[in-house]
C-alpha cells in the first residue's frame, strides 16, 4: 500500500563531486560505539525512534567525511554528527510549535553557556545538553587549544543560526535566496563538523594558516556546497512530511528558490548550478593555496574535498534520506531514488561571483597570491 500523501518530488540529481570514496577503515566500530553513545545518553524519545536513528549509520557518516580520523578524534565527530541530526529531529525542523521562540532561545542560550563553560551545572535534566556537554568535556582532552576555540565559536554560530530558522518556521517565513545562503552557513551546523578536519586526523592547522582569507573562503565554500547538496537529496523528504505531518514551512534552497513560483524541477536545476559554479571556484582556489601550503594546510584543505564526498556517499545510501517516513507511520510510502552515478563536470563552470552579496567574496580570492 502507497501512501495517499501527494508532496512536490524532485529527481535528486547526480552530483559533479572530482574527490575520491574513501572511508576510515574504524568506520564499523565507530558506528556501533556512536549508538552506544546514544543509548547511554538516551537521544530519543520512543523504541522506534530509537531504532530508526541507529539505522541510519551516522558513525559512517564521519567515517566517510573524515577517512583519515582514527580513535577518539574520530569517534568525538561521529558523536557530535550524531548529535546533530536527533537533536534537529527533537528540537528544530518538525517539532518547532512545541516551544515558544522565547523558550526556544531561552534555552539555545543556555546550550550556548554550555559550550563555552560546559562545568556550568545548567540543563542537567535534559538529555541533548548532557550530550552536547559530553561532547564539549571530550573536545578539552582530544583537541588542542586552539581547534578547540575555533569549534566553540562556530558551535556557537550554528546555535545562533537556529534562532533565525526557528523564527522563520514559526511565522511560516520564507527568506529570499541571499538572507539563506548568508544564514545557512550558521544554521546547518557544517561549520562546526568541518572543524574535524585536523581534529580527528590528529594535527593542527595553524593559526595564521586558518586566517588566510583564501581559507576561511574555502571553509565556507565547502559548508555551502555540504549544506545545499544536503538540501537537494532531503526535499523530497521534508516535502513529503510537511503534506503528511503538517510539518513547517520548509528551510531548503529548492522550497526558497520555488517561493517566487519557480517550478520544482526548475529550482533544483537552479540550485545545482549554484553549487557546480561554487564547487569550479573551491577547486581553482584550493589548487592556488595547496601549491605553496604548508603540510598541515594542504592536508586541511583537501579534506574539505573530502567532506564533501564523504557526506554525499553516506546521504545517497542512509535510511534517513531514502524513507520519508517518521519511524512510528505504518503506511508505505514510495522510497526516495538516488542517482547510480557521478556527474563528470560541472553545469556551471564560470569563474563569475554568483548573484549574492554575501558570498561575492569568495571569488576575490582567485589569483589574489
Amino acid at each position: 500500500m502507497t501512501s495517499v500523501v501527494s508532496s512536490p518530488r524532485l529527481d535528486v540529481p547526480s552530483f559533479y563531486c572530482p574527490f575520491p570514496y574513501a572511508i576510515s577503515p574504524e568506520a564499523d566500530d565507530v558506528d556501533r560505539a556512536t549508538v552506544k553513545w546514544m543509548d547511554d545518553f538516551g537521544l530519543f524519545r520512543s523504541p522506534e525512534q530509537r531504532q530508526y536513528l541507529a539505522a541510519q549509520r551516522i558513525g559512517h557518516c564521519a567515517a566517510l567525511a573524515l577517512p583519515h580520523g582514527r580513535g577518539e578524534g574520530l569517534r568525538l565527530a561521529a558523536d557530535y554528527v550524531f548529535w546533530l541530526f536527533t537533536f534537529d529531529d527533537m528540537y528544530c525542523d518538525e517539532r518547532v510549535h512545541e516551544m515558544s521562540l522565547d523558550a526556544f532561545v531561552q534555552f539555545v542560550s543556555k546550550l550556548t553557556r554550555i559550550v563555552e563553560a560546559p562545568t556550568a551545572r545548567i540543563l542537567t535534566d535534559d538529555p541533548w545538553a548532557e550530550g552536547l556537554r559530553d561532547i564539549r568535556l571530550r573536545m578539552e582532552r582530544t583537541a588542542t587549544p586552539v581547534q578547540l576555540a575555533r569549534w566553540v565559536e562556530e558551535q556557537r554560530k550554528y546555535l545562533f543560526g537556529l534562532i533565525w530558522e526557528t523564527a522563520n518556521r514559526l511565522e511560516g517565513r520564507i527568506p529570499p535566496v541571499d538572507d539563506y545562503v548568508t544564514m545557512w552557513l550558521n544554521a546547518s551546523a557544517c561549520g562546526a563538523s568541518v572543524m574535524f578536519v585536523d581534529i580527528s586526523a590528529g594535527y593542527e592547522v595553524s593559526a595564521d594558516d586558518m586566517a588566510d582569507s583564501r581559507v576561511r573562503a574555502l571553509t565556507e565554500m565547502a559548508n555551502a556546497i555540504i549544506a545545499w547538496d544536503n538540501d537537494l537529496i532531503s526535499f523530497n523528504k521534508e516535502s513529503y512530511r510537511q503534506h503528511r505531518y503538517g510539518y513547517p514551512q520548509i528551510q531548503n534552497l529548492v522550497s526558497v528558490l520555488t517561493s517566487d513560483g519557480t517550478s520544482v524541477e526548475a529550482a533544483s536545476a537552479e540550485a545545482v548550478r549554484m553549487r557546480d559554479r561554487v564547487m569550479t571556484l573551491f577547486l581553482k582556489v584550493a589548487d592556488e593555496v595547496r601549491a605553496d601550503a604548508s603540510p598541515e594546510l594542504d592536508r586541511y584543505v583537501y579534506g574539505l574535498g573530502e567532506w564533501i564526498r564523504g557526506y554525499l556517499a553516506w546521504a545517497m545510501s542512509t535510511g534517513r534520506y531514502l524513507d520519508p517516513r517518521n519511524p512510528t507511520d505504518r503506511i508505505a510510502a514510495d522510497p526516495v531514488s538516488m542517482p547510480g552515478t557521478w556527474k563528470e563536470r560541472a553545469s556551471d563552470d564560470r569563474l563569475d561571483p554568483l548573484p549574492l552579496p554575501a558570498i561575492t567574496w569568495w571569488w576575490d580570492q582567485l589569483g589574489t597570491r
